[in-house]
């Protein structure tokens, strides 16, 4: 009743009260906090949040639209600054950290944390930190998050209504940032380039055991990182994080992912591959951090202990400005001159930690539908002792860089996605031959089944050979001397776990095209036996050895097309030249930006 004369009052004085009207909104649309009656926020109620904390503190808030999701829906990006620093470089001398928040909408504890986070620290300018500038992503899976149910997290407490893990495209995007599927990877692209952050923070809930710890913490695999990163994150920023949560009477313990049935067998640490957003964040010397709340505490106890953490990351980026700065240019310098790069990694199950842990006490008893037995956990039982953590990988295959890539151009698809990560693409000015280095793909396996869209390839092995290639005018040429290397590495060597080869950008390379006939190409088959006395006690030695091969025609006259000229030498040739040599910058122009595909 109170609103109508109001709104008169602003029909007869505009520009008197049109401030007034915006005010008077926020403030109505800021007093809901769903969380305490175990509800989140729907899309279009978190971006109403953050709308109105722009327009009650436009010096300290802004949203700036960077893009849309594959729902159509915009992804916006949320900046805190105590300055109202908001251009790059009005940021530059500041520690940037950048939160996401529900990649999984079922799991939307960050989703209500943050605007929390933000209504506090806005209304009291004293708590915004002087040397941090923070920027979110309110609520990233935009098609999910309007996917709506109560249980489709059938281990999850409350809250009684949210989202769905895959987005519009039923993707998980924490599987997507690599291979890059979805619009709302590309947006993320631009949001995280834009920040160039220090510190990145993806919010989840939990699932599997049950123990008493309301918060984990999943850190970017500390031996991939760049190694001054890795001394300070282990020495000092974990340890400072890990303290401060427990002083606040919330001891937080790693992700347990466990060795066994029960935490009480040892935990150990998820290894991200650039295909999870703390893995591709990480590749550019960004900080990285997954946090996971217990899904069976309340969604009320979940939110705060998220927004505790997120407070404590903030103070500690506050205290060490000054190395967090220094240490990623450092860590940037030293990547651009990095030669070698490793690609694939083991747990090593002989090194292990052994931190404190508070659980439960496991019980197996018989389950009255199968018949087996069936785990549980006895509240009544807590325990606290100390249990094993694995923590440490070793590396099984790695690689020395070339200075630049080649990458015909025909593969654009592969080039738009590098230039969206940051990475400077340039062409060949005019056609150009060159002595490079080139992969064939020798053998892999491939998933049965679809897995995100794709048929994923994993153990891959190749054989390298040089060669010298006939590029043209326009072919891609990527620098790998530069911070962006160990994307375009890990991206572009065939053998690494979420290479573009790896999620099927160059599966055409792998299909022969030409065949023979065996009643025309048996008479060259004879001649080449009857010139060639190596070749004839290989292939007699292969008939005497393998059976299957002895019995199969077809096969003996395809092993000798294999060796015969005219068989196809594009075959399982990886077409990503390395090249070792230097190019004259005359030779090669900036790529103007790609147009997708």
């Amino acid at each position: 009743m109170q609103i109508v004369p109001f709104l008169y009052f602003v029909k007869k004085r505009p520009m008197r009260y049109a401030l007034l009207t915006l005010l008077f909104v926020a403030n109505s649309i800021l007093a809901q906090e769903p969380y305490l009656s175990n509800e989140t926020y729907t899309y279009d109620e978190v971006i109403a949040q953050y709308q109105a904390l722009a327009a009650k503190y436009p010096d300290q808030a802004k949203i700036i639209q960077f893009g849309k999701s594959d729902y159509g829906k915009n992804i916006p990006l949320f900046l805190l600054s105590k300055e109202g620093s908001f251009k790059p470089n009005q940021f530059e001398d500041k520690v940037v950290i950048f939160i996401n928040n529900g990649i999984h909408p079922g799991e939307p504890c960050g989703v209500d944390a943050c605007v929390n986070l933000s209504k506090k620290l806005l209304k009291d300018p004293e708590l915004l930190p002087e040397n941090v500038v923070i920027g979110l992503i309110p609520l990233y899976n935009v098609g999910g998050a309007h996917n709506r149910t109560c249980c489709s997290r059938a281990n999850q407490n409350g809250p009684a209504e949210y989202g769905f893990r895959g987005n519009a495209k039923n993707l998980d995007l924490n599987r997507d940032f690599i291979k890059s599927d979805s619009k709302n990877t590309f947006t993320f692209y631009r949001i995280f380039h834009y920040l160039n952050p220090h510190i990145f923070i993806d919010t989840h809930t939990s699932d599997g055991a049950d123990y008493q710890h309301t918060m984990t913490l999943i850190t970017s695999q500390l031996d991939k990182m760049q190694e001054d990163l890795r001394s300070f994150v282990k020495d000092t920023m974990n340890p400072a994080i890990f303290s401060e949560m427990l002083k606040a009477e919330n001891p937080m313990v790693p992700y347990v992912h466990q060795m066994g049935k029960t935490p009480e067998e040892g935990i150990f640490d998820y290894l991200e591959t650039p295909r999870y957003s703390t893995g591709y964040t990480n590749l550019f010397n960004c900080i990285s951090y997954v946090s996971e709340a217990h899904m069976l505490k309340s969604f009320k106890e979940r939110v705060e202990a998220t927004q505790l953490l997120l407070e404590i990351m903030i103070a500690f980026a506050e205290k060490h400005q000054h190395q967090l700065k220094a240490l990623k240019k450092r860590a940037d310098l030293k990547t651009g001159k990095q030669q070698s790069f490793e690609l694939n990694w083991q747990l090593d199950t002989t090194q292990y930690d052994e931190i404190p842990f508070m659980g439960y006490e496991a019980e197996f008893t018989t389950s009255s539908i199968t018949g087996e037995k069936k785990l549980t956990y006895n509240h009544d039982k807590p325990w606290k002792k100390k249990i094993r953590y694995y923590n440490t990988f070793t590396c099984t295959d790695s690689v020395i860089a070339p200075n630049y890539y080649i990458l015909p151009k025909a593969w654009n698809t592969v080039a738009f996605r590098l230039q969206k990560s940051g990475v400077q693409v340039e062409r060949l000015t005019k056609d150009t031959s060159l002595n490079v280095a080139v992969y064939y793909i020798d053998d892999y396996t491939t998933t049965d089944r679809p897995y995100e869209g794709h048929y994923l390839h994993k153990k891959i092995t190749v054989t390298n050979e040089t060669k010298t290639i006939n590029y043209q005018r326009g072919d891609y040429v990527i620098n790998v001397n530069c911070p962006q290397a160990r994307m375009i590495v890990e991206s572009l060597e065939p053998q690494a776990p979420d290479s573009y080869f790896a999620w099927n950008f160059f599966d055409a390379i792998l299909q022969q095209k030409e065949w023979f006939s065996a009643y025309v190409f048996e008479e060259k088959a004879e001649k080449m036996l009857a010139e060639d006395s190596a070749l004839k006690k290989e292939f007699e030695l292969k008939k005497k050895n393998d059976a299957d091969f002895a019995a199969d025609p077809f096969m003996q006259l395809y092993f000798l097309y294999k060796r015969s000229d005219n068989y196809e030498r594009t075959a399982n040739l990886y077409p990503v030249g390395r090249l070792f040599d230097q190019l004259n910058q005359d030779d090669l122009d900036p790529a103007p930006l790609i147009l997708g595909f």
